[in-house]
């Protein structure tokens, strides 16, 4: 039944987004019950429709009534496909108005036509329940106004008058036909537009609760996630903080550990890039200042090999100057075979 329903729903409602607002979910329940009960209406129509159309011959209204059913139904289906759920739910309650309207019009008003009346009963249920509660009390009034409309066209004053008197029987059968009908509508109008009302409120009531609650989830989670954010940025400054505390007191290699999913992670990456470059110009300037002072070191150590005409060979000093000294030692080793006088 509930896969019935659903391939029901879904040729019969348009396609919409999910509700999320209380206006979207009450109007996704009507539609829903608008659709659910006509399918109940088409249900029971259709092991009738044979009957009215073709197995009626003594009923003059079966064929027009059942020609107008037909034709209700499937514009109330039209209309809910197309998302005009109010005329849906207006052509369903029309229906119940259509049946009585045709053995009303065809029969002289009778009391044995009086439980035809009840059938109002139905439209204003179907008002009251498809539409807000207020379509109950119109569809009560309405229903008055037809049983008025019905009882003077169907009178005939030549039965039910013998010259200036007016039979019992006549008052009778206005009593029983029309009054007693009326009283029954609006009793039952006041009373479904009551119960609706107070069940609307209800519902609505429930939605506010809902929506306060998701609310309201809703901040607890914003404020966990602030809350996660804010000591995430604290974490971060502290980092950038003490990172920036090493390297005032001469530590270069200090960098910035953050993860990918931190408050400062798109600071954190040009930051390092920054230390990174000023580690390698430190490098630069400790090996300029080593290769100053190596190069103050060879030139000593030459000036004092060829004041005391000593061959010995220069010592390494790990700079850029080694590869010179390597080609000073060689030069050194090859002079006596070259020249007996000293290096110049």
């Amino acid at each position: 039944m509930k896969k019935f329903f659903n391939w029901w729903y879904t040729i019969s409602l348009p396609r919409r987004p999910l509700a999320e607002t209380p206006m979207q979910r009450e109007q996704e329940r009507y539609a829903r019950l608008t659709a659910g009960l006509l399918v109940l209406i088409i249900a029971i129509f259709l092991p009738l429709m044979p009957i009215m159309l073709f197995f009626s011959p003594n009923s003059p209204s079966a064929r027009p009534d059942g020609i107008g059913f037909i034709c209700l139904l499937t514009i109330s289906w039209i209309s809910g496909r197309l998302g005009r759920q109010r005329f849906s739910a207006i052509c369903i309650i029309a229906c119940t108005f259509l049946s009585v309207t045709g053995p009303l019009i065809s029969h002289p008003l009778d009391s044995f036509l009086v439980p035809l009346f009840s059938v109002f009963t139905i439209s204003i249920i179907l008002a009251g329940s498809l539409m807000p509660p207020a379509a109950a009390l119109i569809t009560g009034l309405i229903s008055c106004l037809f049983i008025c409309l019905v009882a003077l066209v169907s009178l005939n004053p030549e039965v039910y008058n013998q010259g200036n008197q007016i039979h019992y029987q006549a008052v009778n059968t206005v009593a029983i036909a029309v009054i007693l009908p009326i009283v029954i509508q609006i009793t039952v109008a006041v009373i479904v537009y009551v119960i609706m009302r107070n069940l609307l409120i209800t519902i609505r009531r429930a939605d506010r609760a809902e929506e306060i609650v998701a609310l309201q989830t809703t901040i607890v989670e914003h404020e966990r996630e602030r809350l996660r954010e804010q000591k995430q940025l604290e974490d971060a400054l502290e980092k950038i903080a003490e990172v920036h505390a090493r390297i005032a007191n001469g530590d270069y290699q200090a960098r910035v550990s953050l993860s990918e999913g931190d408050v400062f992670w798109s600071i954190a990456i040009p930051l390092n890039n920054l230390l990174n470059r000023i580690q390698v110009w430190k490098n630069d300037s400790d090996m300029l200042h080593m290769t100053y002072r190596a190069a103050r070191y060879i030139a000593e150590q030459i000036r004092v090999s060829f004041q005391h005409e000593q061959r010995r060979d220069l010592p390494l000093t790990k700079t850029p100057l080694d590869p010179v000294i390597v080609e000073v030692n060689k030069i050194i080793a090859d002079q006596p075979s070259r020249s007996s006088r000293p290096l110049l």
